[in-house]
């Protein structure tokens, strides 16, 4: 039960950040679950599952009631990210990527979204 709370948490942390700032998977979800014993490929197959419908469906009502949604433009950004994972999850499932690599990825990419955030909205 209590790994339950703990992924209720992660998704309930996870879904507000994504409806306030539309980040929450990649970011957070990801690292919270590696961290809570989930394992990388686990983790990242969770969050694929989150995004796939219950996650964004309430976002993308309510941002559309107030049309903050341009359709032509989500949509084929929906269309380049569909062939991005499809690729990205035939190298991970195929063991082209390792999952050591795969988390030295991970740990790159944060380490440079946090540097360009912080010079870009803190320290500016």
């Amino acid at each position: 039960m209590r790994k339950e709370i703990i992924y209720i948490m992660i998704g309930l942390i996870s879904g507000i950040s994504t409806g306030i700032i539309g980040i929450g998977s990649g970011i957070l979800t990801n690292p919270l679950l590696i961290y809570s014993g989930m394992s990388l490929h686990t983790a990242v197959g969770c969050s694929l599952v989150m995004q796939l419908l219950p996650q964004s469906l309430p976002g993308v009502l309510l941002y559309n009631s107030k049309n903050y949604i341009n359709w032509i433009d989500s949509i084929v950004v929906v269309i380049g990210s569909s062939i991005g994972i499809f690729i990205g999850s035939w190298l991970a499932t195929n063991n082209y990527i390792s999952e050591k690599i795969a988390y030295k990825i991970m740990t790159i990419l944060l380490i440079v979204i946090s540097i360009i955030f912080t010079y870009q909205h803190l320290l500016t």
